[in-house]
């Protein structure tokens, strides 16, 4: 018996043990079609750090799926929307490297555009919409790069040559009707409230201040006023009391406020009329929905597996 035990209590030990142990790993599969589905819902919500991290694991397990341009045209607008600018223009350039003259290069040309039109560099982004147009005058982008072009040219107060580009928007374009009513509605940009930079500039070299009151800045007149105005009094006090050093310092400090105040009342005037016509600008409605521009067109999926 008590030779038996020690066998006994081997056996007992191993029905313990040997179901608790795995007999193989679980794979774990990886769909195409989902994967690209959760990381562009993850765009979707806003996530674009996270929605960029699953765009790039489908890209690696799914290299020669067709929707690969896609997932880095989504990846390049994801940086965008996050205030990635240069990011996004890297992504989108590789893109116009691998896509020559597909509509994937279409896309790049299109996206590198927007990306400094909404970075606030219009004059920028006119070279790219441009370019589409001329290098795929058939492209289905080209009105929506003529419809943004029109944007970037009121953004930089072109108002006439918006409204001819809005007029050159044909009726088979979704885009037709909002460029109508913004053709119009761009040559009120003509109408704007606008004030002179020049003027301002003159102004405030005459007299401190007055250059900002011009733009309705009267506070920053006023302080402009008076320091200007004490820089004055203590340098001619100085020198009144022939302390000719601190004279000529003072002299100096306050060629600088000087100069300062007229360099304010120009920038004030630029911002007053940014300010105008981005208030106008804001008024008018957009129907460019760059998700419609660069949506996946539905595909099978494919599957990998893989074991940890």
């Amino acid at each position: 018996m008590n030779r038996c035990f020690p066998i006994f209590a081997l056996f007992t030990v191993l029905l313990i043990v040997l179901p608790a142990m795995p007999t193989h790993a679980t794979p774990i599969v990886i769909d195409a079609g989902e994967q690209f589905h959760f990381a562009d819902s993850l765009m979707q919500r806003g996530e674009f750090d996270r929605a960029i991290l699953e765009f790039e694991r489908f890209i690696h397990f799914f290299p020669r799926d067709v929707r690969v341009p896609q997932a880095y045209c989504l990846m390049g607008v994801s940086h965008m929307k996050a205030g990635r600018y240069e990011k996004a223009r890297k992504v989108f350039s590789k893109v116009l490297e691998t896509h020559k003259a597909d509509i994937y290069a279409q896309k790049a040309l299109f996206l590198i555009g927007e990306s400094y039109y909404e970075q606030g560099i219009p004059k920028e982004s006119e070279y790219y919409f441009d370019s589409l147009i001329r290098r795929f005058p058939q492209s289905t982008l080209r009105y929506a790069a003529l419809y943004r072009l029109g944007w970037a040219k009121m953004q930089e107060n072109q108002w006439r040559a918006a409204t001819r580009i809005f007029e050159g928007i044909e009726k088979s374009s979704p885009y037709y009707n909002s460029a109508r009513n913004l053709a119009e509605a761009s040559l009120q940009g003509e109408t704007l409230p606008q004030k002179s930079p020049k003027l301002a500039g003159a102004m405030g070299a005459i007299l401190p201040g007055l250059g900002h009151a011009y733009v309705g800045r009267y506070k920053d007149g006023g302080v402009a006023l008076i320091l200007n105005g004490l820089f004055v009094w203590a340098t001619m006090e100085a020198f009144h009391n022939d302390n000719n050093a601190l004279g000529v310092m003072l002299g100096f400090l306050e060629l600088g406020w000087y100069s300062g105040s007229i360099y304010s009342a120009v920038n004030s005037a630029h911002k007053y009329n940014r300010k105008v016509r981005k208030d106008f600008l804001s008024r008018l409605k957009d129907q460019l929905d760059l998700k419609l521009l660069i949506t996946p067109e539905g595909h099978a999926g494919l599957t990998i597996s893989f074991r940890f």
